[in-house]
């Protein structure tokens, strides 16, 4: 009997070793593409406390990797010091994940604030706003919400020829010249709205992520610990005096 509990204990922290590696791509996905966001729209930030979460989701990775080895390891017999650096990993990872999970679901309910320069980059827009182009280029988008916002901007007071920047312009409209009248050749969806989709998405990503993983933990803590207990790093005895009397 505690031959096969020891055996189930190893095929388990082989399986979950495996897990460890597709649980590492999944946090360096949703990391990686945050950081991305940050760098090409930095100036739409308020700081960097984007990257705060994937910081924290890359360095899990690279632990999970590295744990994974070592899982691998184990399964196959490791030593009784493996066993317990394993679990040691695993401590620092589950701090790594809950710290990047809290960050995570932060983040999400202060996106609003930290895109607040983004909504000033809009206001005081002159016609030459470089990344003000560039995100309507490069996400489909016009003005903050949808193309009406340009109408309340001081810029399109001032130019009253009834246009919006040309790189509202959808590409499927070649003649189009950002007149608002025309809006069925201008992209409905706004910028804002679609820049924190897609950070929202990442960032509950590696919510969902870090709490699917840290169950993965919780099973490999239980599952070394059988190995651990099945294999003590000492065998303590009360010492009788009378032995050496």
């Amino acid at each position: 009997m505690g031959r096969f509990v020891e055996s189930s204990a190893r095929l388990c922290i082989g399986l979950l070793s495996f897990l460890f590696w597709v649980s590492a791509a999944a946090l360096i996905f949703a990391g990686y593409f945050l950081i991305i966001l940050y760098k090409r729209y930095k100036p739409f930030f308020v700081g960097f406390h984007i990257l705060l979460p994937s910081g924290f989701a890359v360095t899990g990775a690279v632990l999970l990797v590295l744990n994974g080895l070592l899982g691998f390891k184990i399964s196959n017999r490791g030593s009784r010091c493996q066993q317990g650096t394993f679990m040691y990993f695993i401590v620092v990872l589950l701090c790594l994940l809950t710290s990047g999970v809290v960050l995570a679901y932060v983040c999400i309910h202060w996106l609003d604030y930290e895109l607040t320069p983004m909504q000033n980059a809009f206001q005081q827009y002159n016609g030459s706003g470089m990344f003000v182009n560039k995100i309507q280029k490069e996400l489909h988008c016009c003005g903050l919400q949808n193309y009406s916002d340009w109408e309340m901007t001081p810029w399109y007071k001032y130019s009253g020829n009834n246009t919006v920047p040309t790189s509202c312009c959808n590409m499927a409209y070649s003649a189009c010249t950002g007149n608002i009248t025309e809006s069925n050749e201008l992209y409905s969806e706004g910028c804002f709205v679609k820049l924190q989709y897609r950070l929202s998405f990442y960032l509950f990503w590696l919510v969902w992520s870090g709490i699917a993983i840290t169950g993965t933990q919780v099973l490999a803590v239980i599952s070394d610990g059988v190995l651990m207990t099945r294999n003590p790093f000492q065998d303590f005895r009360i010492l009788d005096s009378g032995t050496f009397a």
